[in-house]
């Protein structure tokens, strides 16, 4: 599953379902890349709970939008905003079970 959206500045951004390689985003859930010839790429870790899901989603958005916010005032702004959602209105958008059609899972030594 790949999700689309494009900004205000008509920067066309791709939400990729799969995990940042960790060899340069060591332990990130997310990253959003800044756009090229007008294109942008968010990749965002399907293999995490819906709410951390939802969270990076927000957050990884939030810079395709705001490139002059700091990481600290991005991520000050995707935890509120996820909170409200997920904590208080009791949102569930039921990620993980969209996603697992479209993921690939891999098998690794340990889970053979």
């Amino acid at each position: 599953m790949n999700l689309n959206f494009t900004t205000p500045n008509n920067i066309d951004y791709e939400i990729k379902f799969r995990k940042p390689d960790r060899r340069t985003f060591k332990g990130c859930d997310g990253v959003c890349y800044y756009p090229k010839d007008g294109e942008g790429k968010i990749y965002i870790n399907p293999y995490r709970t819906d709410q951390t899901i939802l969270n990076t989603i927000i957050h990884e958005t939030t810079h395709a939008y705001f490139w002059d916010k700091t990481e600290k005032e991005v991520t000050a702004f995707g935890n509120t905003l996820s909170r409200i959602l997920y904590n208080e209105l009791k949102f569930r958008g039921n990620i993980t079970p969209a996603l697992s059609n479209n993921v690939k899972y891999k098998r690794n030594k340990r889970n053979k």
